[in-house]
């Protein structure tokens, strides 16, 4: 099984914030290096119960400085080096992880030399876009709407602002003929900001698109195009900068050849008999 604690610690000693082994470590510190930044698993009850246990892990984040400002530095620059990756993920020996901080950092009481200590923790989850023609229409759809600096995952939350994150979280069908259903789906994007302002723009500029729009084009075997037929936006409360775009789509699917029973047997007559 993977240790993700090693990864991480690979990941940020790439990100220039330590030498594994010299001043970064995982599990066990040297106690004589004073400036140093560990992690720890810290166990605990399952977050993702329906998850394989070998996909996230709970680690403590945790730096020792001879001075308070060092050591608030160092974690807050770690932090920000997990939660904004260059590549919007982080990845590390072609694994690709997000990183949830749990708890903010506090200042732990100075150890026995006077080094002072901060601590928090965080939740890593291996992470994979997911592939799927509606799912890359609608997030091509707002990759154009938005334009850099947005952007957009597919499948999974990401952690970086500004974004939207992606998700189906329902499909119902209907029989409309023999050999065709209506799908419908209903996706949820999660929208990051920056800021109140940001935010506000980007729910408008998707909201006001998705009704001009009204046909999302996609790629597969079925057809050239999805149908919008809804879209809202609510913002999480307390939260001003973050909040959800429900969209349903609708479109049609025939199902594969060879699907269906074939004739047991054909009998042709040559001549019309009165």
């Amino acid at each position: 099984m993977m240790n993700l604690g090693d990864q991480l610690a690979l990941y940020l000693q790439s990100q220039a914030e330590g030498v594994i082994g010299t001043d970064l470590f995982l599990d066990n510190l040297a106690p004589t290096v004073d400036e140093a930044i560990w992690l720890g698993h810290i166990g605990g009850s399952a977050e993702f119960k329906l998850d394989g246990p070998d996909s996230w892990r709970k680690l403590s984040l945790q730096v020792r400085s001879a001075t308070s400002a060092g050591a608030y530095e160092r974690i807050w620059r770690a932090i920000t080096k997990l939660l904004e990756p260059d590549e919007g993920v982080i990845e590390v020996e072609g694994n690709r992880y997000t990183v949830q901080i749990t708890s903010l950092p506090a200042l732990q009481d100075q150890d026995a030399n006077g080094r002072f200590l901060m601590k928090c923790a965080l939740i890593i989850r291996q992470v994979q876009s997911v592939a799927e023609s509606w799912l890359d229409g609608l997030s091509q759809f707002t990759e154009t709407a938005l334009g850099p600096p947005w952007r957009v995952y597919r499948g999974f939350n990401g952690t970086c602002r500004p974004a939207v994150s992606w998700q189906c979280m329902s499909l119902q069908s209907a029989s409309t003929s023999k050999g065709t259903a209506k799908l419908t789906k209903h996706y949820v994007g999660q929208i990051a900001a920056r800021s109140a302002s940001e935010y506000q723009l980007a729910a408008r500029t998707l909201l006001a698109g998705l009704a001009e729009q009204v046909k999302l084009p996609v790629v597969d075997a079925y057809g050239r195009w999805i149908t919008v037929v809804n879209s809202n936006v609510a913002m999480r409360s307390g939260d001003l900068s973050t909040g959800l775009l429900t969209v349903t789509v609708t479109g049609a699917v025939t199902a594969p050849q060879g699907t269906f029973p074939l004739m047991a047997a054909m009998h042709t007559e040559t001549q019309i008999q009165n």
